[in-house]
């Protein structure tokens, strides 16, 4: 999942691999999103958020690039599961002290 955007078009990314034994309440946030519904491709306006989210259930692959203002419902509850997963576990090549750094920041 990236956030792309913003005033100073900066790029955020958030990943979740759940285990075995919470892939159940995943699969679910991932079917109740409306992947088939067309996406807008314009924010709406400068500096507006730009979410780009994929999701993989077996062999299929799902795909969808969303405006700041569509991110409601299923899709807000992914998101916020998402952000939530990766700022949860620990991450070994990522510094303790700095769990929210965007994922091009080279650490400076």
């Amino acid at each position: 999942m990236v956030r792309s955007g913003g005033i100073a078009g900066l790029r955020r990314q958030w990943r979740a691999e759940p285990p075995e034994p919470e892939r159940g309440h995943w699969v679910a946030l991932i079917r109740q999103c409306p992947w088939n519904e067309p996406g807008e491709a314009d924010a709406g306006g400068a500096d507006r958020f730009v979410w780009r989210i994929e999701a993989r259930l077996g062999d299929d692959d799902h795909r969808t690039e969303l405006p700041e203002t569509r991110l409601q419902g299923p899709w807000r509850d992914l998101v916020t599961e998402v952000q939530a997963f990766e700022r949860d576990r620990p991450d070994p090549g990522r510094p303790d002290d700095d769990p929210g750094r965007p994922a091009d920041d080279p650490g400076h």
